[in-house]
């Protein structure tokens, strides 16, 4: 059953120096607690020009490689995309987007809650993004959400500049409650950008990563096109 408005208290998730951390039920947790399988965490270091990271059934991520981190603080261990869309972030009143942004970050979430048994952490997090976000408890309300596109976006502000990515969601054996999120690039500046983005990420102290403009991006919107 999907979770509603009406329990108090809610789960802050942040990026802490190198540590992970989270804050569930009053009590201050290490995400990497998750388990990650071992083979999966070196799979994703391996890809020095693949960004990826691995995100729990709440939508935080729990793991995730130097380039991912180095496309969007977002996708640092211990974000949680919820709130970081529509709390912590001022990407609803600032970009041109918000529809799309939003309705990709709220249709996974929705689709992660239909997949696995709700929790605290789950009617926690829709509370407190409710009670903080209109439209989220707008989008919550609804049965259904349109994405207004496709799954492609323009990270604008990057150490190698704007490129366009794409991702996937795959699921890992044996770890029903996780989910590995892969980008590739768009095209071929894209391609470019990313390896370039690669060679900074391996010499770069990335404890100030830069910021995007938006979580996700900007979503990549064909030319003539707008999602209104």
């Amino acid at each position: 059953m999907r979770p509603r408005p009406g329990a108090a208290g809610w789960p802050w998730q942040g990026y802490a120096g190198a540590r992970a951390v989270g804050y569930r039920g009053g009590m201050v947790v290490d995400v990497r607690d998750e388990a990650v399988p071992a083979d999966v965490r070196r799979l994703i270091d391996s890809w020095t020009e693949i960004p990826a990271f691995v995100r729990d059934k709440h939508l935080t991520v729990i793991s995730a490689n130097p380039l991912a981190r180095a496309v969007s603080r977002s996708f640092g261990e211990g974000v949680n995309l919820v709130r970081r869309t529509f709390i912590d972030s001022d990407v609803l009143r600032t970009s041109p987007h918000a529809e799309a942004i939003a309705g990709h970050v709220v249709t996974a979430f929705r689709e992660s809650l239909d997949r696995h048994e709700s929790d605290s952490d789950f009617e926690e997090l829709v509370v407190e993004a409710s009670e903080r976000s209109a439209s989220f408890a707008a989008l919550w309300a609804e049965d259904a959400v349109e994405l207004g596109g496709p799954g492609t976006f323009l990270f604008s502000d990057t150490a190698a500049g704007p490129l366009r990515l794409s991702y996937q969601q795959l699921a890992i054996p044996r770890r029903f409650d996780q989910t590995l999120v892969v980008w590739r690039a768009a095209d071929e500046h894209a391609r470019g950008a990313l390896a370039r983005l690669a060679e900074i990420s391996t010499v770069a102290p990335w404890g100030e990563p830069h910021v995007p403009v938006a979580p996700w991006g900007e979503p990549d919107v064909p030319k003539g096109r707008t999602h209104g």
